[in-house]
């Protein structure tokens, strides 16, 4: 079954940035687009009636205007009428045919930088499709393609899930991909971790996910560009410091919660305050299937 990338269309946030965003996946992709907005209407008005049909082929065409505009290669157009844009809109991330959902930030974020607004915040805690996410100003940088994707790596499940969805991405778009993967010191790991001389416990976990971030890349390394970033530091802090010189940052969902929704994690949270680039989150252990 064909898949499409949703593109939330709202005039409360960051409408152009999504617009965009939505754009250059499309373009990478080869997925159908979808636009869709979420129309308020009251509970006592006959939805078919003439005047209500009317108005929901106005904002169809408007919606069809818009993407168009933004060159924007647009499938379909849809309205939904619902008083809550985010439960709709969630509500759609559960459908078979929804790959990927894309939407904006807030327009009270600093420029160039992701800060969520209520529409993206309840996507990302629970969403059954990835989430897509452009930072404030997207749009004005008229982003042409994607040429470098990074993708948060450590290790787990959730993170091997990422990276299959980075590496479709960038696969499907003749997109470079980084691994990055960082490594944070504890405060008590200098200390041996037997009687015996031998490294520390510090020395042996930074060793075994050195091992785990040197398998990723040769496993990639047979079917597209890949180059890896190791660091020393907070997740966070590396991944948003990387976050500046790529164009789309994927990253898994945390470890914990129900299967096959969106759930963030710490380091996510940070990631979708503060990311210089588009952020791209994948449901927890679900494959990344937009392009099969």
């Amino acid at each position: 079954m064909a898949k499409n990338i949703v593109v939330a269309v709202d005039a409360k946030e960051r409408t152009i940035d999504a617009l965009a965003l939505g754009r250059v996946l499309t373009e990478a992709t080869k997925a159908p687009a979808v636009l869709v907005t979420v129309f308020p209407y009251n509970p006592l008005e006959d939805p078919d009636s003439p005047q209500m049909i009317e108005l929901r082929d106005e904002a169809r065409a408007t919606l069809l205007e818009l993407g168009s505009s933004e060159g924007l290669d647009v499938a379909e157009a849809r309205v939904i009428a619902g008083n809550f844009a985010g439960r709709e809109l969630h509500r759609l991330t559960e459908q078979p045919t929804t790959g990927l959902i894309v939407v904006g930030s807030t327009t009270r974020g600093p420029i160039g930088r992701l800060l969520l607004g209520g529409i993206g915040e309840r996507l990302l805690a629970g969403a059954a499709c990835p989430v897509a996410i452009a930072p404030r100003g997207y749009g004005e940088r008229d982003p042409s393609r994607l040429t470098c994707i990074g993708v948060g790596f450590d290790g787990s499940d959730e993170a091997r899930l990422a990276l299959d969805a980075a590496v479709a991405v960038a696969r499907a778009g003749s997109a470079r991909l980084r691994v990055i993967t960082a490594y944070q010191r504890l405060a008590f790991g200098g200390v041996s971790t037997s009687r015996l001389a031998g490294g520390s416990a510090n020395d042996i976990m930074k060793a075994d996910l050195r091992a785990r971030h040197d398998e990723a890349l040769a496993e990639v390394a047979t079917s597209i560009e890949v180059e890896g970033r190791f660091r020393e530091g907070a997740a966070d802090e590396v991944l948003l410091r990387e976050s500046e010189g790529i164009d789309l940052l994927v990253a898994g969902s945390r470890g914990y919660g129900p299967l096959g929704a969106v759930l963030v994690g710490s380091t996510t949270v940070a990631l979708a305050k503060k990311a210089g680039c588009p952020l791209l989150v994948t449901p927890r252990r679900t494959r990344f299937d937009l392009l099969d």
